[in-house]
């Protein structure tokens, strides 16, 4: 009898469909002027006891349409299950993929999702050396388990600060389980120009939660970080060491006595430490640290007051038979490896005004040992070794194993990597030509002359100073640095 009541009811309220396009259930009203089906127990409002029962699924994941055969859009159904990336609630299917109304996961609440979080954030130098990744830069998040994303990658332009998204970098269909990492690669990021410090930041987006990551800095080749987001150039190795070692190489080199030329003495091996020059002297051989012959000391000039300006060419340069000789200076009040040019009354000309290395006044720049093994590279200047002190993380490598001890500089104290390796390549000593404090100290020239004397960048295991002075004849290292 119940049935019969109900299909005629069906039929009569189909028939005033069909006349008046609207249809009530409940209630004696009208339908609503807007509603084609008009839901109500009673004419009253707020006194309903029952809800509309929507067809419930197993819905699959959002992407696929299953249990349904196809998307249809406009679709609307109530999840059952909790599987890949859906939970029980209501879903729409917008025509391509079902698109959650509400659920039990709070994630899926607008304004109630809990945030996003980056356990990690892409704020530090990420530093490929020689072609090989030592760093990443990347994203972890947390976020709602099983819950989807979307990220993009932006390039920053560190001048005007506006930002370009990063074709390619972006994905909008990743799922994460509580957590996930996103790393990038140079050639994704568009990183090509060695020695550019790079800036990118990334937004990630989670239901109507996002967050963006701090900004990570991406460079490509040695060298350390200065101020104002730029870059010092620096070559890989000491001049006269091997060019050819990487960092990592350096690190793990022990030098060896064999290696060392005629004196079974290890700390002559120039493989990681270099050269030792005399300040302002070009290339000549002077400055192998290969010298020593049978316990003493080859190719050795004593010359107390400094070889005489008629032993030197226009350009301030050994033209006579000390070619190729460490001239020794035990004597003297300048303790330069060279006398100056003597003005009309007899007075010494200024030292900081007389020859360098390149002869600026003469126009000469070959005259730099640096541009003797590449025409782009020359001596650092003592601002730029000082640039490089202040920016960067220096970390004392005290080996114990038998590699060289020395200064490890990480870029600009936010990358875990190593962008150079400046041995502690100890100095020959003015007076006598020995070596000293080989695994101790370093000595590194500038090309800056003061008074007397020359700037070079001085460190032990406890201190570093990039405006450290000392007389023009001791045999420093020279690490070059790109113009």
């Amino acid at each position: 009898m119940k049935k019969m009541i109900f299909l005629m009811l069906t039929l009569f309220f189909l028939g005033a469909a069909s006349m008046n396009s609207q249809v009530r259930i409940g209630g004696t009203d009208d339908p609503n002027d807007n509603a084609l089906l008009d839901l109500n127990e009673t004419d009253a409002s707020n006194d309903a006891t029952k809800g509309l029962g929507l067809p419930r699924v197993a819905l699959l994941e959002t992407a696929q349409p299953v249990p349904l055969s196809s998307h249809v859009a406009g679709m609307m159904v109530y999840n059952t299950q909790t599987r890949n990336d859906v939970k029980a609630g209501v879903y729409f299917n917008d025509g391509g993929k079902w698109i959650p109304l509400l659920s039990d996961a709070a994630a899926q609440i607008p304004g109630s999702e809990p945030p996003i979080i980056f356990l990690r954030n892409p704020n530090r130098i990420w530093l490929e050396v020689n072609g090989s990744a030592v760093d990443t830069l990347g994203f972890e998040l947390s976020a709602a388990d099983k819950s989807k994303f979307t990220y993009q990658w932006y390039q920053r332009d560190p001048v005007t600060l506006n930002s370009t998204p990063v074709a390619g970098a972006t994905n909008d269909s990743i799922l994460i389980n509580g957590s996930g990492t996103k790393a990038m690669t140079r050639a994704a990021l568009g990183v090509t120009e060695e020695g550019k410090v790079y800036q990118y930041y990334c937004v990630v987006i989670s239901g109507s939660q996002y967050a963006m990551s701090g900004t990570g800095r991406v460079v490509y080749g040695s060298g350390a970080y200065i101020a104002n987001n730029g870059w010092l150039k620096l070559a890989p190795a000491n001049l006269g060491a091997n060019q050819t070692m990487t960092v990592a190489q350096q690190l793990a080199y022990k030098p060896d006595a064999s290696n060392s030329g005629t004196v079974n003495d290890k700390n002559y091996d120039p493989d990681v430490y270099g050269d030792w020059y005399q300040w302002g002297r070009k290339k000549d051989n002077h400055q192998d640290r290969k010298t020593p012959s049978t316990g003493t000391y080859a190719g050795l000039l004593s010359t107390p007051e400094g070889l005489a300006t008629t032993d030197l060419d226009a350009y301030g340069q050994v033209a006579t038979t000390a070619v190729g000789q460490f001239i020794q200076r035990n004597g003297g009040t300048t303790y330069d490896w060279r006398q100056y040019p003597e003005t009309a009354d007899n007075s010494m000309a200024s030292p900081a005004n007389a020859w360098t290395w390149g002869d600026p006044v003469k126009g000469i720049t070959s005259l730099d040992p640096c541009k003797a093994q590449n025409p782009s590279w020359r001596v650092p200047t003592q601002y730029e070794w000082a640039q490089l002190q202040a920016n960067n993380t220096w970390v004392w490598k005290e080996s114990g194993d038998g590699t060289a001890n020395g200064y490890e500089i990480k870029p600009g104290g936010l990358s875990k990597a190593t962008s150079l390796f400046l041995p502690a390549a100890g100095y020959r000593n003015r007076n006598g030509g020995a070596q000293y404090s080989v695994g101790a100290n370093g000595h590194y020239w500038s090309s800056t002359p003061t008074s007397a004397n020359a700037y070079n960048l001085g460190f032990n295991s406890t201190s570093v100073n990039a405006a450290s002075t000392n007389n023009r004849s001791y045999g420093f290292t020279v690490r070059c640095i790109a113009e």
